[in-house]
């Protein structure tokens, strides 16, 4: 929104007047069109004091004269470079109704600096005070507002430093937090081959206990096929080369031997031993415990559920009937 519903509400920057008056004087005299008022001669300095501008002899005589010996001369070619020329032309502000003029009043109602001129003409009825006057309560007024901006300043610095430690100390804690994460990671890992080496271990007793079974199943049917088989060949010797008396005279003793052999029983298929097999119990529940990990779960709870990871299942299908060595009855 612009003030007063035109530019002309603006308030009158002097910095920037005084600044764009100098750049047109440096322009103008780089353009050979700043004249001396005392002649026609190319200007080459400015007095600050009277605003006007000199050759270099009327310069000389400006500057020896009684009346303006106390003024300020400035070369034109230094303005905008030589930052005491600066200085000194941007100290002095010239009224812009008067420009002989300068600005030493300040007029409250129309809160504009004035000249003495302006202060007796059109601001005759305002409330017009010395401007140094004006700026020392400036002055004063920007000093308080300067230490409370100085104290946000350090306040600010000091959230600055506390984030910046406290950015370090996310750093450390996000460190320490994965080296845990690897470390929990790697017991779950240590307790997943504990576990591993328990069940092949188990395998392993099953399989051995198996083969134990298996020798002997197969050394109490290898004897028994054995002493059938003398059983026939006995009685077959018998009948080659016995004769009819002695055979007779051991006729008891052949039926009982025979029947004793009758009795030894046969089995047409191979009976199995225990089974040995795998099963995976536990899965959905070391998911549950996985997802929970690092939360609020105890380490003896991983342990515990990976304890129950798996189950070797026993089946005992050995047929009652068949004996082992150690079952065998004594012969008579």
């Amino acid at each position: 929104c612009i003030p007063g519903g035109s530019v002309l509400g603006f308030k009158t920057n002097l910095r920037i007047m005084k600044l764009l008056q100098m750049v047109k004087l440096r322009g103008e005299h780089q353009e050979g069109n700043l004249n001396c008022v005392g002649c026609d001669t190319k200007a080459k300095c400015h007095c600050i004091e009277c605003q006007e501008n000199y050759c270099q002899k009327h310069a000389d005589f400006h500057d020896r004269s009684r009346a303006t010996c106390d003024h300020h001369l400035i070369v034109i070619s230094d303005i905008l470079e030589s930052h005491q020329a600066f200085q000194m032309l941007h100290k002095r502000h010239y009224c812009l109704s008067h420009p002989k003029e300068l600005v030493s009043l300040f007029c409250s109602e129309c809160e504009k600096a004035v000249c003495p001129r302006c202060a007796i003409g059109f601001h005759k009825s305002h409330d017009v005070t010395s401007i140094e006057e004006v700026y020392e309560h400036i002055k004063v007024k920007m000093e308080e507002l300067k230490k409370k901006t100085e104290s946000k300043i350090y306040n600010l610095k000091q959230s600055i430093v506390k984030i910046k430690n406290a950015e370090r100390e996310v750093d450390v804690e996000s460190l320490t937090a994965k080296r845990k994460i690897q470390d929990m990671t790697e017991r779950c890992i240590n307790y997943l081959k504990e576990r591993e080496m328990e069940l092949v271990k188990q395998v392993n007793l099953r399989c051995s206990a198996n083969e134990d079974v298996m020798k002997i199943q197969l050394t109490q049917i290898e004897e028994n096929l054995t002493n059938l088989k003398e059983g026939q060949d006995f009685i077959s010797g018998a009948f080659a080369n016995w004769t009819e008396a002695e055979i007779v005279a051991i006729e008891d003793q052949m039926i009982e031997k025979l029947e004793e052999l009758a009795k030894i029983e046969t089995h047409k298929k191979t009976y199995p031993v225990s089974r040995t097999e795998f099963v995976e119990e536990g899965l959905s529940e070391l998911d549950g415990v996985i997802k929970k990990l690092g939360d609020v779960i105890a380490e003896d709870r991983v342990r515990q559920a990976i304890s129950t990871l798996g189950l070797v299942s026993r089946e005992n299908t050995m047929p009652a009937g068949l004996r082992t060595s150690a079952q065998r009855p004594e012969t008579e």
